[in-house]
């Protein structure tokens, strides 16, 4: 048994007063050379010896590097692996919010953050395409829709992710270089040490645009494919030749080296071309590959008949687990948290060799059957727990799928916010859940999809999820589904 079973032990020892000043001195800064103790000692892990400081501690050094190599070890995970990641400045910053978040909520079971890894960031309404699915209701800004936030505001707001330790900031949208300031407000989020990343529909990833992103230090690019064909694809877009120009977008980021992701939105419309979107991707040596969830929201809500049965999608999830097993090129995920638990039936909880493991919906990795259990604390689901979103206008929601606002980032402080809104921490808590995610033996490595359940149950966000294929077993299935 994994050692990562044992967590109410494992909380114990966390809780212990002693334990907590451990962690808190782990935070703390150096005068001379201003790294953290545990940054100072990931540098002597990773033997990165051109940062050593003589008023750094080595002894706290060793006391931390003992505990990776015990996890290292106990997880099955090679060291030069583990060293790679502890050597990635974005991989740092996340743990450092790990350790906080220990000190602050101790170790739960799925993890809850005192920041989180990701946040989407819905720039802007404007965009230059009207989709049949698009959950922002976005296209030309009607009169009386209110200000977007202002490149100052903007600013800001980067600042107060950057002082809470997110890891990550995805702009989204609408379609965010219709905004004159995005390469402007891109490049302080990169500045100010976030991990940049940028959702588009394709269209104006001219060579000019993509060398602007370089420029801006953008990391990658995530931009809409609906179909293997012009024709599905445009149908969805509501623009002719939209796929083309969605394809020139992609060689161009391949071309200038940026790592890019296929994203496609799956219901019964397109399918059947799911197998062929993921060869495109391969054809084009696109990085990765992104299964969207169809989730009926804004102008999705019109078209409730495309979403897959729960049978639907649980095939179109095998499918996805064997092709990446397979030996897929691209890198496969899904913002279905399904995946988690899909993967954890048909590959076994137990024994040898590698197993695919899906990290909530931002990555997948092969790990040793060790490390299995690590899915439970990732818990499938993230939102309020290890992400959210902001709307154009600085309201915190939970998920863009969601567009619940809990705060304004122009009233209330993003860390205030996302520590202490009432729906973040029901979420924290996978007891909270009800219906047949409640009751599910895969509650905290999936937890269904909260926007679902509040699509489908009358807003009611702690509901099962209709369209997971444990749902039939209990009932509890989605009309028109």
């Amino acid at each position: 048994m994994s050692i990562l079973s044992y967590d109410s032990f494992w909380n114990v020892i966390v809780s212990m007063p002693m334990t907590k000043k451990m962690l808190q001195l782990s935070l703390r800064k150096c005068d001379a050379c201003g790294r953290t103790v545990l940054e100072a000692a990931l540098d002597d892990y990773c033997n990165k010896t051109v940062c050593r400081c003589g008023k750094c501690s080595v002894l706290y050094s060793r006391v931390i590097a003992f505990w990776i190599e015990f996890l290292r070890r106990a997880l099955g995970f090679r060291r030069a692996k583990v060293e790679q990641l502890l050597s990635d400045r974005y991989a740092r910053n996340a743990v450092l919010n790990l350790v906080e978040s220990f000190e602050h909520f101790g170790i739960r079971k799925p993890m809850a953050l005192c920041a989180p890894f990701l946040v989407v960031w819905d720039f802007t309404r404007k965009c230059n395409l009207r989709c049949k699915h698009c959950y922002s209701n976005s296209g030309d800004i009607a009169e009386g829709d209110g200000a977007e936030l202002s490149t100052a505001q903007a600013f800001d707001v980067i600042d107060q992710l950057a002082d809470a330790h997110v890891t990550a900031l995805a702009f989204s949208g609408g379609e965010p270089l219709m905004r004159e300031d995005f390469f402007e407000v891109a490049r302080y989020a990169a500045d100010r040490g976030l991990y940049v990343s940028l959702a588009s529909n394709g269209t104006l990833l001219t060579r000019e645009n993509v060398q602007k992103l370089k420029e801006a230090r953008v990391n990658y690019v995530d931009i809409s494919i609906d179909g293997a064909s012009a024709k599905t694809h445009d149908d969805f877009r509501g623009a002719e030749g939209a796929f083309e120009r969605a394809i020139v977008g992609l060689r161009n980021c391949v071309e200038a080296d940026i790592c890019v992701c296929i994203a496609t939105t799956v219901g019964k419309n397109n399918l059947a071309e799911l197998p062929g979107i993921i060869d495109l991707a391969e054809r084009l040596e696109v990085e990765r590959f992104t299964y969207f969830n169809f989730i009926p929201a804004g102008r999705g809500k019109d078209f409730v008949d495309q979403d897959l049965s729960p049978q639907e999608r649980e095939d179109a999830l095998r499918y996805l687990l064997n092709r990446m097993s397979s030996g897929c090129k691209t890198t496969i995920l899904a913002t279905a948290p399904q995946l988690a638990r899909v993967a954890a039936q048909c590959q076994g909880l137990s024994g040898t060799g590698e197993v695919t493991l899906a990290l909530a919906h931002m990555q997948t990795v092969r790990v040793t059957k060790k490390a299995v259990p690590l899915g439970e604390f990732i818990g499938g689901c993230g939102a309020g727990r290890l992400y959210c979103s902001i709307s154009p206008y600085g309201d915190v929601r939970p998920c863009v799928f969601l567009p619940l606002n809990v705060g304004n980032l122009k009233l209330r402080r993003f860390k205030d916010i996302w520590l202490n809104a009432s729906l973040f921490n029901a979420f924290r808590n996978r007891y909270n859940l009800k219906g047949s995610c409640g009751m599910c033996d895969f509650k905290f490595i999936c937890g269904g999809c909260r926007a679902r359940s509040a699509a489908y149950h009358e807003g009611d966000m702690l509901n099962g999820d209709p369209g997971c294929i444990m749902g039939v077993k209990s009932g509890d299935v989605a009309v028109g589904v």
